[in-house]
């Protein structure tokens, strides 16, 4: 046992000897197999292995591995090819050692890594064992040696092999579409750049890179998983907006504050913007104002010139196409400052004058004309002048208006615009003409409005720009009436002019035509117009409108109710009522008197029993229905009216009897039967005339239900009208049993049949005695 115990603190005293530090002494390979068989620990190194790389032309012999556990750091290297090399390692965590001191042959050569716990008493031992023919590496390329291009489907790759470059011929690229699962491969045609077509632009694609294997290059291991991001194909868009010295108080006068703002369909894809500002005349701006910025927004302050501003996004593929937008030039307030003057002199010079309480180190000035890119010039001047002279190509043209701005710098380094960014202040505008001309034509769209019986209203559209040749100042108005012609002037800035005390019905002559300071152009063609005879206002027009079209309104309304009327008459003609026509009210009147004579004398012959010529009087008992009409007074009771006659023949005198009957049926039959006799006598006893007015007087209860006329079998339509007539006036309705049919005026022919109030008693002749009262039966044939 202490034997063992010996040999383990000898080891220990080996393996402290061989990884004390450098300052301790050289590092030994005599004891490397001792320590091979003590180090068995398993943490410590993982995945050890090298390879030769080419290293500014020389053949390098790399050690690489991973750390893990306690035992993260090695504490010495070996590399051992014909004879044993020994390095300690110095840098903590470190994965990768190069052999400088070692010169490699085509040979077998093997590496041993040992590392060690801070206290020395574990450690781990690995080794590597190769070829120096099979364990040439080339590549993987680092990030940084790699440049992606995408545009139109089409993805670029250019790499740097660097010292490896001269063994390496041609290499490939996997790509695949991100998170996809299959990888597609591309060769390259050199080994500097590998093409991918048909990729969609859309997407981001994952790539990974080799070297193709030859005899240089044994080992070509893939490089780590790249992503390269989707195409930029669309240009950012752009919204801006300013503030000037009046909708701001804190902005100086002559400058504005400009937000400028842009957004990205896709803006995941954007690493960042470049953003370049710039004078649309073309003026040198440093590369300060070309910057990049992660922010969609951007804030200027800026003059009232013109400015270009571009916006592009990037990403590490590629950018957008570019988005600009121009700030125009700011002239309407070229009076609000001080004194600012142009004179054109020569066609290639000109000279300004501004205010002596201007207090600035430089100015510049631009000047165009409208549809030009303005032209400029910089200068350092301590006067209130300055001659300037055209140093383009440009000249300035007759009877074309130019434009000029001042802007002033305060500071000495802007003269030539070192910022665009706040250091330019613009002074005042101006117009000038080289030499003007009169104008070319005249004021168009010239119209006559609102013409009374005095006055009329002349409006007419400026001339314009170019056919002024030279500045507006004012306009000729030109009326003639018979051969009078009268002008005037009137000012540049109105475009509408009222003529006034003009002659009632008259004719008139209008012109018009624009002056300049070199003369009068051409005038307009002639307009003619005639005054209102009286008044006739827009009011007095709509108020006759109204009324006629009232008028015709009524009249339309009185013509299409007579037309409809006269329709209505062709179409559906009124069918008359014969009952109510003047013949059957004279039958009436004629018939009454003649048919109550004949019944007082055949009701005094008549005697026991009746047949089909024997008028019989028939007591009608009274039925209650819900349907009965009311009684009538006693004074209003007009006689029922019998008839009879044989089938065929027309009635006469002797053939009819009279007889007039109450109609009260809530009367009982005791009642009735006991009157009815007392009537029968007065009759026989008295005249027949004075019959008849003492029937009409009687105190008979009135009939609720019209009269009804009986023959002896049957009786025409027109005799039962005409007889019912008095039935009909009367303002009630018959009613009758349920299980007798009704007389209805608009049937043909009526039955009479005759019952006896005894149901016993039969008669077989058919005919009625006055003792017995007779329920009528009515059947309609």
């Amino acid at each position: 046992m202490r034997k063992c115990s010996a040999a383990f603190y000898f080891t220990l005293g080996i393996v402290s000897l061989c990884t004390t530090d450098v300052s301790t002494g050289p590092c030994k390979c005599s004891n490397l197999n001792l320590l091979k068989d003590q180090c068995n620990n398993t943490e410590g190194v993982y995945d050890f292995t090298c390879f030769i790389k080419l290293i500014k032309f020389n053949r390098k012999f790399i050690c690489e591995w991973r750390n893990g556990g306690d035992l993260s750091t090695p504490s010495r290297i070996y590399a051992q090819q014909r004879k044993c090399s020994c390095e300690p390692i110095n840098k903590k965590n470190a994965t990768e050692w190069i052999f400088n001191g070692l010169h490699v042959i085509n040979q077998n050569i093997t590496a041993h890594v040992i590392a060690t716990s801070e206290d020395q008493s574990r450690c781990t031992y690995k080794n590597f064992t190769g070829n120096s023919a099979l364990i040439t590496r080339c590549g993987p390329p680092s990030k940084q040696n790699l440049i992606f291009k995408r545009s139109s489907g089409h993805l670029s790759v250019k790499v740097d092999w660097g010292d490896e470059g001269s063994y390496i011929k041609q290499f490939s690229v996997k790509y695949r579409e991100f998170n996809t699962g299959m990888w597609k491969e591309q060769q390259s045609k050199n080994s500097g750049e590998c093409d991918m077509w048909n990729v969609t632009s859309s997407l981001p694609y994952e790539l990974q890179i080799h070297c193709d294997h030859n005899k240089d290059c044994a080992q070509c291991p893939l490089s780590e998983v790249i992503v390269v991001p989707q195409e930029l194909t669309d240009a950012p868009s752009i919204q801006w907006e300013f503030q000037d010295h009046i909708q701001n108080r804190f902005i100086s006068a002559g400058q504005r504050k400009v937000f400028v703002m842009w957004e990205y369909a896709n803006s995941e894809a954007v690493a960042d913007y470049n953003v370049t500002v710039g004078k649309v005349s073309g003026e040198t701006i440093n590369l300060c104002n070309s910057f990049s910025t992660k922010d969609p927004s951007l804030t200027l302050i800026l003059s009232y010139s013109a400015y270009n501003i571009s916006i592009r996004a990037l990403n590490s593929v590629g950018s957008s196409p570019v988005s600009s937008v121009v700030i125009e030039q700011m002239d309407e307030w070229r009076d609000s400052f001080g004194l600012f003057s142009v004179n054109i002199t020569r066609n290639n010079s000109f000279s300004l004058s501004w205010s002596s309480s201007v207090s600035s180190v430089c100015y510049c000035v631009e000047w165009w004309a409208k549809g030009q890119i303005p032209a400029f010039q910089s200068f350092y001047v301590k006067q209130t002048h300055r001659e300037i002279t055209e140093k383009t190509k440009r000249i300035f043209q007759p009877y074309t208006r130019y434009y000029f701005s001042l802007h002033t710098r305060p500071y000495l380094d802007t003269c030539d615009l070192k910022n665009v960014n706040n250091s330019e202040m613009t002074y005042g505008t101006a117009q000038a003409y080289f030499s003007e001309g009169s104008p070319k034509s005249a004021p168009g769209n010239v119209s006559i409005w609102n013409i009374t019986q005095y006055s009329s209203v002349i409006t007419w559209s400026p001339v314009s720009e170019e056919d002024l040749c030279g500045f507006l100042l004012g306009y000729y108005i030109y009326y003639t009436e018979d051969n009078n012609e009268i002008s005037f002037k009137v000012d540049p800035s109105i475009n509408s002019f009222e003529l006034l005390n003009l002659e009632s019905k008259s004719a008139y002559r209008v012109q018009l035509s624009a002056f300049t300071a070199a003369g009068e152009g051409v005038r307009s063609d002639v307009k003619h117009f005639v005054t209102n005879l009286t008044e006739f206002t827009a009011l007095s027009s709509i108020t006759a409108a109204v009324i006629v079209g009232i008028i015709i309104l009524l009249l339309a309304v009185h013509l299409s109710c007579r037309l409809l009327h006269r329709a209505k008459k062709l179409m559906w003609p009124s069918i008359p009522n014969p009952e109510n026509s003047n013949a059957v009210q004279k039958i009436e009147i004629a018939y009454e008197l003649g048919i109550l004579e004949p019944l007082n004398r055949q009701r005094l012959e008549e005697s026991e029993g009746c047949d089909s010529s024997t008028v019989c009087v028939v007591e009608n008992k009274r039925e209650e229905t819900p349907f009965r009409s009311p009684s009538i007074s006693h004074a209003g009771v007009k006689p029922t009216t019998l008839l009879s006659e044989d089938q065929d023949r027309v009635p006469t005198r002797e053939s009819v009897s009279t007889e007039t009957f109450p109609m009260d049926f809530g009367e009982t039959d005791s009642t009735l039967s006991t009157s009815f006799d007392n009537d029968i006598t007065s009759l026989e006893s008295k005249d027949p005339g004075e019959t008849i007015s003492n029937m009409m007087r009687s105190d008979f209860i009135p009939a609720s239900q019209p009269a009804v006329v009986f023959m002896s079998d049957y009786t025409t339509m027109e005799i039962f009208q005409q007889v019912t007539m008095i039935g009909i006036q009367g303002p009630s309705i018959q009613k009758v049993k349920p299980e007798f049919v009704p007389v209805h005026p608009g049937q043909d022919y009526i039955r009479q049949s005759c019952f006896s109030r005894n149901r016993q008693s039969n008669n077989p002749s058919g005919a009625c005695n006055g003792a017995e009262v007779l329920n009528p039966e009515i059947t309609v044939l």
